[in-house]
Order: structure tokens, then sequence, then C-alpha cells
């Protein structure tokens, strides 16, 4: 045997694994102090099975696992392996090599293993038995080790001297033994006891054993009998389950018939009700046609009355234009009677002209010949003569001018002046004419303006009409929606109601019970405990499960109505139950402290729960000691921490019992007793809320119907407004156009006025320079004229008659020359009227020209108007004819309405008749199910009365049962039985076995009383044998050691010194290792 190598993990000061191989010699750890040489020699002495913390210098043993620094976290447990070379097979065990391990956990547990695999600290210490390698061997010489040997008393040395002499084994061989000789011992004093109780049985089981030979020879006539009328019974009840089974198919078919009815008539309701829906959008959706269409007839007549109006306005327009053509026709005859009148005064002032000219010719005539006459005196006379008659002529002219230009500017200055005076006139006209057109743009700007905001309002309120009719049909399709969802919410009601109403999901204990409480059969039922608890939604699974079959327990007002309830049950066969009366059942309540801190609770499962005030006893009776917590990970954890004192169930129903046991898996979908309630009123608060819902989209769609109807009612008011708008638009713009007209018309007369006025200033301006030409020219000729009169009169002196005679004829001269310039000025200004005339009434025809093209255009656009009436009145016929169809196709829908509403009606009577039908068979298929059940009841109670009183089947039963000719004289017999049996009283069936087996106990006990006391010397003598056994061998292992000791220790110099040089064979049996 030799030590291979030792393994360290975890252990003190060696956090990670560390494997110490020795090879052949001597192996020496050196190291400083505090490097860890003696925990090596506390992890052998460790894994060899050491249990005191103070011998591996430790407060307590938990210090062996590495404790961890500021830089390696602590180890959770401490592993030492020990592996040994066991060829020599020096240990008693079947291996070449042996791996000694021990593992402790920072808990507190430990685990020994031999070769990976667990074994005892005993098995350890066995195995190392004799051989100086146990925990308290000599082969582990630690420091002081030899002086304490040395220095140790005589009882600590025998120890090491025992160990080394090999008779430990003997030692604990002897111990074992005397373990077993206490044990004979104690098992020999019971075995006297049990022989002595065993002899004061044997005579009463004698005497019980007779009485119950009795018991079975009745009891097998009774079972036989029994039997036969069992098996009668069970004949009975299999054919009345055949006709109960028959009604209920009747009962079921009827039930189905009715149920299948009021599906279909189900259906057809919401057929019919999704008809009707569809009816009432086409209904809305053919009134906002007809809306839009009456929108359109509006518009269109609005643009009928306008075209109407611009025709009649046009019509007033051409009668306007005609009467100035009528008026320019006037004029036009005016003119040509005053040209005519003109002309013929031309023509007269003509004739005036050539006669006067004629005549002035005449006079020439006689001047010149006065002239002659006069000039005949003398040739210088005869010049100034002809120079005298040059400037006569030339002063006429100039006088003729004068007076000419004189009377033109004053003319001329009148019509300036009365050009004025119109062109003032026509001024004030112009600027009220402009005022007024200003007036007018104002009045189309404020028209054209309300025009374009009626617009913006007929187009905010299509805009509004269209938003609230799409709000309409949303409010109608949320409506139908939520009615929906509310006639399923009730359907759901009334199915769990029945359900709750039926006790469905109850056991028939409880059935019984609750029927019996509402028939005043049993008093004080408060009702099952799911019925008078409260749980939220949330934690409905959890509390559930907690609950377990315990939701169907009764709960009572006392203990007494308990009783009562119990006993109906007894004799109405109506099952087992569990009642709690209020009385009686105490709350229990968990005081943990820091549960409500620990991760993941979510709280004792009765602080969860809500309920009257006089159920908190059975509440907390039930939950108070049960904690939920959210999932199975946390209440493993919670429940680890409070080492499983309490049941722990989570949210999704698993449980972690009370002990540590666990249960899950998937749920159970058949129940919900609890969640059926909280289901109905949630249910009911939902369809509450969904009714609600309903009603008010109901009366937001009405109040939006109302809005709807008043914006349309605006927009209708708003399109007639516009149409007015337009019309009165028209008019005015027909009305500016004239005025306009009229202001140009104004300003072209002011400005031919004006040119005219130019022209007459201009012609002045002429005139007056030629009047002042004429004027100096008349004094220069005037002086002429006089210095030569008077070189005439020098030169004639005598010839004042042809003097006084030529002047008197120049005189008239110079008047017929002015006449005749004055008629020729005359005939000027005739002509000037008229080629001014003429003017005017070309410029009349051309402006009746105008004025007829205007007709013409006006007359156009009448007929476009007219036209486009036409157009649009037969548009408007259309969309009334169009109108009218769908006000008929509202009438067919509302007639098919009426129809859908009749067969609605007939269907709810349909349905109350079925519905009344459907509970009249289910009461029915319900009782016939009930008698069936009870039937069935009977049957099976019968069959498992066959099993457990005999243990038969029922096949087994007709194969063993008696013939019985008549059942009521087998019955009579069977009663006979019975009362025979009970007369015996109380008999131990079993005594006749129980007789027969203490009697052959004792007959065996007595037997082994014998042998425990011959085991009881053979014990002894082995002990006495043993000990003589190991006073030899240690004797003479002493001698030895002694001996080995005197040699080897020897005194020098007063000190003592240690050599190693121990046998093999005396105190090292195993190689020797020295630490430090």
């Amino acid at each position: 045997m030799r030590l291979k190598s030792l393994e360290i993990q975890g252990f003190k000061t060696f956090p990670d694994k560390t494997k110490l191989s020795f090879e052949q010699g001597i192996t020496s750890v050196v190291g400083p102090n505090g490097s860890g040489k003696s925990n090596i020699s506390d992890a052998i002495r460790w894994v060899l099975g050491e249990q005191s913390p103070k011998s591996l210098r430790c407060a307590k043993m938990e210090d062996v696992v590495f404790n961890g620094t500021d830089k390696r976290k602590r180890q959770g447990y401490a592993e030492v392996t020990l592996n040994i070379d066991n060829k020599d097979r020096a240990l008693d065990f079947n291996g070449d090599d042996i791996a000694v391990t021990r593992r402790y956990y920072r808990s507190g547990e430990s685990e020994y293993l031999i070769n990976k695999a667990a074994v005892r600290l005993k098995d350890i210490n066995e195995l190392f038995m004799d051989t100086g390698l146990g925990r308290d061997g000599y082969s582990m010489i630690g420091q002081g080790k030899i002086d304490s040997i040395v220095s140790s008393k005589g009882e600590d040395r025998r120890e090491i001297f025992e160990e080394a002499a090999g008779i430990s084994r003997y030692r604990y061989r002897k111990i074992d033994a005397e373990r077993k000789l206490k044990s004979t011992e104690d098992n020999l004093l019971r075995l006297r006891d049990i022989v002595t109780e065993l002899e004061e049985r044997v005579g009463p089981l004698e005497k019980q054993s007779e009485k119950a030979q009795k018991f079975l020879e009745y009891s097998e006539e009774k079972r036989g009998l029994e039997i036969a009328l069992w098996l009668l019974t069970l004949d009975r009840s299999q054919n009345e389950l055949k006709v109960q089974d028959e009604k209920i198919s009747i009962a079921k078919s009827q039930y189905d018939d009715a149920e299948t009815a009021l599906e279909q008539i189900q259906n057809e309701s919401e057929e019919i009700y999704i008809r009707n829906g569809e009816y009432s959008s086409k209904i809305e959706n053919i009134r906002t046609e007809i809306t839009d269409i009456e929108s359109q007839i509006s518009e269109k007549r609005s643009f009928v009355s306008v075209a109407e109006n611009d025709i009649l306005h046009n019509n007033e327009n051409i009668d306007r234009i005609k009467n100035d053509i009528a008026q320019f026709d006037v004029n036009a005859d005016e003119l040509v009677k005053r040209i005519a009148d003109k002309e013929k005064e031309i023509s007269e002032l003509d004739a005036d002209i050539i006669a006067k000219k004629k005549k002035y010719s005449e006079l020439s005539e006689q001047l010149n010949e006065i002239n002659t006459t006069s000039g005949k005196s003398s040739d210088v006379l005869q010049e100034i003569t002809a120079e005298l008659s040059v400037l006569t002529s030339k002063s006429a002219d100039a006088r003729v001018t004068e007076m000419t230009a004189e009377s033109t500017v004053s003319e001329l200055n009148s019509r300036i002046e009365s050009l004025i005076s119109s062109n003032d006139e026509k001024k004030t006209q112009s600027e009220e004419l402009a005022d007024i057109s200003k007036d007018y743009d104002n009045k189309i700007g404020v028209a054209e303006e309300k025009i374009e905001s009626l617009k913006n309002t007929i187009d905010g309120l299509q805009l509004k009409l269209s938003s609230k009719e799409k709000k309409k049909d949303e409010l109608r399709e949320e409506s139908n929606k939520l009615m929906l969802d509310v006639k399923e919410h009730m359907r759901k009601i009334s199915f769990l109601e029945n359900l709750e109403r039926n006790l469905e999901g109850f056991s028939k204990s409880v059935k019984t019970v609750v029927n019996a409480q509402s028939h005043g059969k049993v008093h004080g039922i408060c009702g099952p405990v799911s019925r008078v608890i409260s749980v939220p939604k949330e934690y409905g699974v959890a509390i559930e499960t907690a609950l377990g079959s315990a939701m169907q327990n009764i709960v009572t007002e006392t203990d007494e109505d308990a009783k009562r309830a119990i006993r109906y049950l007894k004799s109405v066969d109506g099952g087992r139950a569990t009642f709690l009366p209020l009385n009686t059942i105490k709350p229990r309540e968990l005081r943990e402290n820091g549960l409500e801190d620990c991760y993941g609770c979510v709280g004792v499962a009765a602080n969860l729960c809500s309920c009257d005030n006089k159920y908190n006893g059975i509440l907390y009776s039930l939950l108070g000691k049960i904690v939920i917590a959210e999932d199975l990970n946390c209440a493993t954890t919670i429940a680890k921490k409070y080492s499983y004192r309490f049941k722990i169930v989570t949210l999704d129903g698993q449980v972690v019992n009370a002990g540590g046991s666990l249960t899950g898996g998937s749920l159970n979908r058949n129940t919900g007793l609890l969640s059926r309630a909280n289901e109905i009123e949630t249910l009911k608060k939902q369809t509450a809320v969904l009714e609600q819902k309903s009603k008010d989209a109901e009366n937001r769609s009405i109040e939006i119907s109302r809005e709807y109807s008043a914006f349309e009612a605006q927009l209708l008011g708003s399109r007639a407004d516009l149409s007015n708008l337009r019309q009165d638009l028209v008019r005015l713009e027909a009305e500016k156009r004239a005025c306009d007209n009229e202001l140009a018309n104004a300003g072209a007369s002011v400005e031919n006025s004006m040119n005219e006025i130019t022209n007459c200033r201009r012609r002045i301006e002429t005139l007056e320079k030629d009047k002042n030409s004429a004027k100096q020219l008349l004094v220069e000729l005037n002086k002429k004229i006089l210095a030569a009169e008077e070189k005439v009169n020098e030169l004639t002196g005598s010839r004042a008659e042809l003097t006084k005679k030529r002047e008197e004829i120049s005189l008239q001269l110079q008047n017929l020359r002015l006449e005749i310039v004055s008629s020729q000025k005359d005939i000027d200004a005739l002509n000037s009227d008229i080629v001014f005339a003429k003017s005017t009434g070309n410029e009349n025809l051309e402006r009746k020209a105008e004025l007829n093209q205007e007709i013409e255009r006006i007359k156009s656009v009448i007929l476009e108007k007219t036209e486009f009436i036409n157009c649009t009145n037969a548009g408007i016929e259309k969309l009334i004819a169009n109108q009218n169809e769908r006000s008929k196709a509202i009438e067919k829908i509302n007639a098919d309405r009426e129809q859908l509403e009749k067969r609605s009606a007939e269907i709810r009577t349909i349905e109350r008749d079925k519905t009344s039908e459907r509970e009249t068979s289910g009461r029915e298929l319900a009782r016939l199910e009930e008698r069936k059940i009870n039937i069935q009841k009977q049957y099976d109670d019968i069959i498992s009365k066959l099993w457990e009183e005999y243990e038969l089947t029922r096949r087994e039963a007709e194969d063993c049962a008696v013939e019985i000719d008549d059942s009521k004289q087998a019955q009579r017999r069977l009663n006979e039985l019975k009362q025979k049996i009970r007369s015996l009283g109380n008999v131990n069936v079993s005594a006749i076995e129980e007789y027969k087996e203490v009697s052959e106990r004792y007959e065996f006990m007595s037997a082994q009383v014998n042998d425990v006391e011959k085991s009881k010397k053979e014990i002894e003598k082995l002990i006495t044998d043993l000990t003589k056994q190991m006073k030899e061998v240690f004797v003479e292992s002493f001698d030895q050691i002694n001996k080995n000791f005197t040699y080897t220790f020897k005194e020098n110099a007063g000190s003592k010194l240690f050599v190693s040089e121990f046998s093999s064979k005396t105190i090292l049996k195993s190689r020797s290792i020295r630490i430090g």
C-alpha cells in the first residue's frame, strides 16, 4: 500500500483544484510560515474522517471551506481526494487503486465517496482499521505530535500501541459482539413478554373463533341470498335504465328540436336585424341622395332664376336701346328738317348775296363813272381818285373784317359760355354717375363677398353634412355592433346563469342540499363556498387551485343546520358533502415575518379575496395559511426560505405543498365554479357598459341627425340666399354697365365740348388778331383816304357834288359789302351747322348701328339663357323624376321593413313558444336524467357492494348466486340471517385466523426464546475468546514496542535526540510523510 497523490479543491487556502503527487522515496513540502503546509496534513486528516474542527485548527467545520478574499469569491464547498495504491491488497478492498473523497458543503451537508461511490463514514473507518491511516492513526505525525505521544497518559498511549499492534479489529469485533449481546438480551426480554402476552390471548381467541365460525356460516348463506337479490335488482335496474334511455332520447330529441328551432330563429332574427340595418342604411343613403338631388334642384332653380332675371334685364336693356334708337330716329328727322331749313336759308342768303353783289357791281360802276368823270379833269386827280377808290375799298374790307371778327368773337364767346355751362352740368352729372358707379362697385363687391362667403358657408355646410353623415353612419354601425355584442353577452349570461341556476359543475350532494333549501326542506344553508366568496379575475385560477374540492363545501349557519342537512342527504341517498358551520369554524392565519418582502410573493390567499364579514372565518379557515406567488420559481424560493411550512400556489395553478412536494401540470378546463360567478358579474357589467355605449351612440346618432337636418335646412337657406344674391349681382352689374355707358357718353360729350371750346378759343385768338390788324389797317387807310381826299379837294375844289355822291356810293358799297360779308358769314355758320348736324346724324347712325348690334348680342345672350333655362328645366325634371323614383324606393323599402317587422313579431312569438317548449323539455330531460342517475347509482351501488363486500364482478356473482323461487321468502330469510348475525353481537371475524396465527406464533416464540438463549451463550463465549486474543497480541506487541523504544530513544547531553528509524513492521505500516 502506497500513498500516490492528494487532490484538494476549496479546502482552507486552496480555492483552485490542486494535486500533490507523491513518488517513490521521501516527499518534502516546504514553504514559509502561513503558506499552507499544515493545511495539507489537515486535509489528509479531514478526508480520513476527522470530525473535530479544533483538531483542524478551526472554530467550526464550515471554516474548512475557502472563505474568499478581496479578489476571489468564496467557495460553496470543500473537497479532498486521497489516492492510494492497493496492489498489495493491504486494504480490504477489491481494487488496485482506491480514491477516498470527502466533500463538505457550506450549508452543512457532507458526502463520503470511495472510487466516486457514496459510502458512510463508518465504511471509511473500517477500511483503514489497523493500518495506522485512520483519523487518529500514528502515520500522521504533525508538529508536536511526537512530544505529545511521549508525554501522553497511559490510556492515550495504549490506543497508539493497540493500533500499531493491530488489535483494533479485535476490539471493534468485541464491541460489536457486546452490542449484539445487549441486543440479544433485549430481544430475549421482549420475546418473553410476547410469549407471556400470547399465553393470555390464546384462551379468549379460542371462544371468539367458535363464535366466528357461526358468523361465517350465517354470512355465507346471507351472501348467497344477498347476491341473488342484488342480481334481481340489477336486472330490474337495467330494464328501467333502458326505458329511461328511451324516454331521455325522446326528451333529448324534443329539446334538440326546440334548440335547433331557436338557433334558426336566432339566425333569422339576426338576419332580420342585419337586413333591417341594411334597409335603414339604404334609406339613409337614398335620403342623402334625395337631399343631394334637392340641393341640385335648388341650385339649378337658382341658376334658372338668375338666367330668367338676366333675360328680363336684357329685355329691359333691349327696350331701353330701342327707345334710344327711336330717339335717334326722331333726332335724325329733326336734323334733316334743320338741315333743310338751313339749306333753304343758305339759298335765300345766296340769292340775297347775288342781288347785293349785283347792286354792289352797279354801285361800283357808278363810282367808277364818277371817278372817271372826275378823273377827266386831270391825270393827277385821276391817279389820286383811283388810289382813293382802292383805299376806300380796302377800308371797307378792313371794316368788314373788323366787324365780322367782332361778331364772330362775340358768338364764339357765347358758344364757349354755353359749352362751359353744359360741361359743368355734364361734369356734375359725371361725378354723380361716378359716385353711382362707385356705389355699384361697392354693392357688387359686397354682393360678391357675400356670394363668396355663402359659397364658403355652403362648402363648409356640405363638409359638415358629409362629416355628420359619415359620423352618423359610424355611430349607426357602432350602435349595431354594440347591440350585437350586447346580445352575445346576454346569450352568454343566460347560458352561464342557466349553468349556475342548475348548479352545473357541483356534486350531486351540493345540488341536493341547495334544492332542498329552495323547497324549504332544510334551513340555515348559506350556499357553497364558491358562492359566498368573491375572487378578482386575475387570481381566479390560483384561488380555485388553492381551494380544490373545498369550493363545493357547504356553508351553514350552525352545526345543527349541518347535522340536519347530513340527515337529509342520508335519507334521500343524496351522497356525501362537507359542511362548514359558521359557529364552529375558526379562522387560521399565517404569521411569517418578511413574507410580504419576498420576491414574487403576491400575498396570502385570504387577503386577496373578499366576502361578507360573517364569512371571514370560513375564508381564513380555508385560505388563511395559503400563499399566492407569481410563478413556480418564486414559489419554490419562498417555500425553501420558510422550510416548506405552508402551502404556496402560483397564479397559473402550480402548487408547492407544505413539506416540499410539488403538484402541477395542465389545468382542468372543466373547473371554473369561482370564475363563473365572476364571469357572470363581469359580463353583466360589460353588458351594462355596452348598453350604455349603445344608448350613447344612438343618442349621439339622433343628435347628429338633428344637427344634420339643421345643417341641411341651413344649406338650403344658404343656397336660396346665394340664388337671390346672384340675381342681385346680375341686376347690379347691368345697372352698373348702364351707368358706365352714361358716364362714358357724358365724358365723351365733355371731351368734345372741351375740344370745341379749345377750337373756339383758338379762332377767337385768330379773329382778335385779324380784328386788331383790320383796326390798324383801317386807321392807316382812313389817314390815307383823308390825305387823298384833301388832295382831291385841292385839285377839284368845285366837284363837291361828285365827291358827295362818290362818298354816298362808297358808303352804300361799304354797307353792301358788310351785308354780303354778313350774309356770307351766316351762310358759313349755316354750313357749319349743317356739317355739325350731318356729323351728329352720322354719329347717331353709327351709335344706332352699335345699339342694333348690342340688341343682336343681347338677343343672342337671351337665346343662350333661354336654351340654358330649357336645358336646366329638363335637368330639374329629370332630377325630380329621380327624386320621385328614390321616394318610391323608400316607400318600397319601408313596405319591406314592415314585412320584416311583422315577421320579426311572428318570430318573437315562435321564439317564446319554442323557449317555453325547450325549458319544458329541459326540465323533463333533467328529471329523466336525474332519475336515470339515481337508477344508475342504484345499479352502480349494487355493483360496488358486490365488489366491496364480496370482491365479485357481476359475471362472477351470477356464477355463484343461488336460485331463488320466491324473492319475498328469500328476503324474509335474509332478514332472519341478518337478525341472527346481529344477535351474535360483536364478532371478530378474524378470530379464527387470529387464533390459529396466535397459537402458531406462541409455539414459534417459545422456540425463538430457546434459540436466543442459545445465541446469548455463543456471543458471551465469543467475547471471552476475543478478550483473550487481544490480550495476547497486545502483550506481544507491547514487548516489541518497548524494546524498539529503548533502542531508539537515548539521552545525549541532557537533551533528547529523535531519529526516524521506525520499523515498518512495528509503528509505520505505510509510507511516512513529514510535513514542515
